[in-house]
């Protein structure tokens, strides 16, 4: 049974969160969370602790069991009586909880999955000299209530930290890994640390010793973003059986030019890309539960990714999203399904796409490379065909729609899928080949679109500032074609030489390359 809790799919960052909703759930009403990972004996441990009402030993022995039998105020954050304990074990072989109550004699328990494995299904009960002296290594004072939750033996973090043979390698990843869970934490909880929740619903998360500031997914402190009004019908969902409305808000946040810095646009994209983060952001009880996408109501588009929506669902609706224990999945009812599709999505696209437009000059290059477009195609047929390069569509998950088929490139060197055929067809379907401009992520300097039948097209990053310095610039504009034939050669050598095997490194370059030259047109040296 613990091995099946275990594989519910809990990734760290949920995991985290599920144990710190318990902190900040209104029952236990924490005002202070500290998470903290650090390194005992060459090993990454977990500690959780906070400064809520805590509990007795009859409450923790209670919490402590697997599918516990109480009874969940509606704005609670937990739900099953299980996420602690399954969202802990997931990442560790030993969770302890200690916890003292106002009045209470401190107490703590603990699950070892190896006790578990060797003597069967038993909880440990801790020994108060036990208690003490793991408090006293761990340098932590329970002179007032609250509650401390330790992961030990975190094996599958502790074996990728391991599987880098370079100490540096290590560290990397394990910054990475905390930078990537304090965006989570900041994200997840904006609505508690922002103070919008009042004194009462607000706390403060510290990682490591820092204090963790709100993150806020639509970029309301941004003088370009903009709410859109939508009528009140439109903006509260009644649902059959249900007291509570379906609360939704959309926002057009602003195009990269007009975010008021450009660290202000990187830090707006938050944990996914640019194009990612477009959607729908789901909340329960204030706490955000799903970020990004639209649910199936419709596809991901460039042009749309400046539109988010705020979605509220109240808990006592659970069953009807059928919300999952670690809070990964929610499957909307089919009314508020259509009723997104078809009455608030096209009012959002509509002025998401116009804010989109105005930024977006008609990338139109008037060169050789360009305008000879038959004769290129030619050669890149030719060549296509002289290295044995095939593109075919795969099998999608919707065979009804071609569009949304994946297409799927065989070189020498094996194979890999770049796109959709839709993101092709975005281009124009009439040309086989073509240079075109777009604006793609900052990390790309140029991106590759397939369809089946051997036609490509190669899509130059128009948003980079390397972009604007030479194309539109009329002193440099006879060496747009020396530019293109350039990136034309480099998006040709990746067609050919790049697989399921090796993508991360053609993203590393292509990264790389594109910081360093923009770096040198920041600093103007050409």
């Amino acid at each position: 049974m613990f091995e099946a809790l275990r594989a519910i799919g809990y990734d760290l960052n949920s995991a985290v969160a599920d144990v710190v909703d318990n902190s900040i759930t209104e029952k236990v009403a924490a005002a202070n969370v500290d998470v903290t990972f650090a390194f005992r004996s060459g090993k990454i441990v977990c500690r959780i602790k906070d400064d809520g009402c805590g509990m007795s030993e009859k409450e923790l022995e209670e919490a402590m069991r697997l599918g516990v039998q109480t009874e969940y105020r509606p704005d609670d954050l937990g739900k099953f009586g299980m996420g602690m304990k399954a969202a802990s074990l997931s990442h560790c072989n030993e969770l302890t909880v200690i916890s003292k109550k106002s009045r209470s004699a401190i107490c703590g328990y603990r699950w070892d999955m190896s006790h578990v494995r060797n003597k069967g299904w038993e909880l440990i009960q801790l020994e108060p000299g036990e208690i003490q002296k793991l408090l006293a290594k761990e340098k932590v004072q329970f002179d007032k209530p609250g509650t401390l939750v330790l992961w030990d033996d975190l094996y599958w973090i502790n074996n990728e930290f391991r599987s880098y043979t370079n100490d540096k390698l290590g560290q990397n990843y394990f910054f990475r890994m905390q930078n990537e869970l304090e965006l989570h934490l900041r994200m997840v909880y904006h609505r508690f640390l922002d103070g919008s929740l009042g004194k009462a619903g607000s706390v403060n998360i510290m990682l490591n010793g820092e204090k963790l500031k709100p993150w806020d997914p639509f970029c309301r402190q941004e003088e370009e973003t903009r709410e859109i009004e939508l009528k009140k019908e439109d903006a509260q969902l009644k649902i059959p059986g249900y007291r509570t409305a379906v609360k939704i808000k959309a926002y057009i946040l602003p195009t990269q030019e007009s975010f008021s810095s450009e660290e202000a646009w990187k830090e707006g994209k938050g944990l996914l890309s640019w194009n990612d983060g477009q959607g729908y952001y789901i909340y329960r009880a204030n706490r955000l539960i799903r970020f990004g996408g639209w649910q199936g109501t419709k596809a991901k588009d460039e042009h749309d990714k400046l539109a988010r929506i705020s979605i509220d669902i109240d808990p006592t609706m659970d069953e009807l999203f059928r919300i999952t224990v670690n809070k990964a999945r929610v499957q909307f009812p089919e009314l508020l399904f259509q009723h997104l599709k078809l009455v608030v999505n096209p009012q959002v696209i509509k002025k998401a796409k116009s804010v989109y437009k105005k930024s977006d000059e008609h990338f139109v290059v008037n060169n050789v490379i360009r305008r000879n477009g038959a004769e290129m195609s030619r050669v890149t047929k030719e060549l296509l065909s002289n290295h044995g390069i095939r593109t075919k569509s795969m099998n999608g998950k919707h065979p009804e729609d071609k569009q949304e088929t994946a297409v799927q490139v065989k070189n020498p060197g094996g194979s890999w899928s770049p796109n959709k055929i839709k993101e092709f067809l975005k281009y124009g379907g009439e040309e086989d080949f073509e240079i075109v401009s777009d604006k793609l992520d900052k990390d790309q300097l140029w991106k590759i679109v397939c369809n089946e039948g051997e036609k490509i097209k190669v899509i130059i990053n128009a948003s980079h500032p390397f972009y604007t310095n030479v194309y539109k610039s009329a002193a440099t504009k006879a060496a747009t074609s020396a530019i293109d034939a350039l990136i034309f050669s480099l998006a040709y050598a990746e067609l050919y030489n790049r697989n399921d095997k090796n993508q991360q490194l053609f993203d590393t370059f292509k990264a790389v390359s594109s910081q360093a030259l923009e770096r040198l047109t920041k600093e103007k040296i050409f």
